[in-house]
């Protein structure tokens, strides 16, 4: 038995393409929007509640839960218990999964992926081929991009900006308008801002 169905008397416009709203077949409830049952796994336990939309190629599977206005689409993926929700914007190939939150109007785009228990919200951006993971949180106007890697109890937020090779972990603390970049390394109880 399929776990929910698409209503094609209910679909809206989005960028140029019909999404149908979810009926999930088992109380009868409204779910969110797709494009296609391939954006939403028939199986497990994974949802689209409330106004969410995912289209194009993106796919939600596991036990992942995206709800709220958040949109998921080009390529992305979120699965495993990941949760996305708020105004938050998932796209290009990026990856989310493990117990990640992402949430606000955070957006994470091209190749980056966040992972483990971190989370990213506010308005901060991750991009390029970053990375962001185990209980690390960036927030505020904060950008992680190029393949910087920001992991451990690190906090990155206001409007810092981390880029590059740069690695920030322990329970570092980036923040202000601090940049850290090539291949500079913060770690520990460090703190920096500018």
């Amino acid at each position: 038995m399929k776990k929910y169905i698409l209503r094609r008397d209910l679909s809206i416009e989005v960028n140029g393409i019909t999404l149908y709203k979810i009926e999930y077949c088992a109380n009868k409830s409204l779910g969110g929007y797709l494009e296609s049952e391939n954006n939403l796994s028939q199986g497990g336990e994974c949802m689209v509640l409330e106004e969410a939309k995912v289209y194009g190629q993106a796919k939600i599977f596991g036990h992942a839960i995206v709800y709220g206005q958040a949109q998921v689409y080009g390529q992305a993926q979120i699965f495993d218990h990941a949760e996305v929700y708020g105004e938050a914007k998932i796209f290009g190939e990026a990856m989310i999964f493990g117990k990640a939150v992402i949430f606000d109007r955070a957006k994470i785009f091209d190749h980056a992926q966040v992972y483990g228990l971190a989370h990213v919200y506010g308005e901060a951006k991750v991009f390029g081929e970053a990375r962001i993971y185990d209980r690390a949180e960036v927030y505020g106007e904060a950008k992680i991009l190029g393949r910087a890697h920001v992991y451990g109890l690190a906090h990155v937020y206001d409007q810092a900006k981390i880029f590059d090779y740069a690695q920030v972990y322990g329970q570092a603390k980036i923040f202000g308008h601090a940049q850290v970049y090539k291949q500079d390394l913060i770690f520990d109880r460090a703190e920096v801002s500018e």
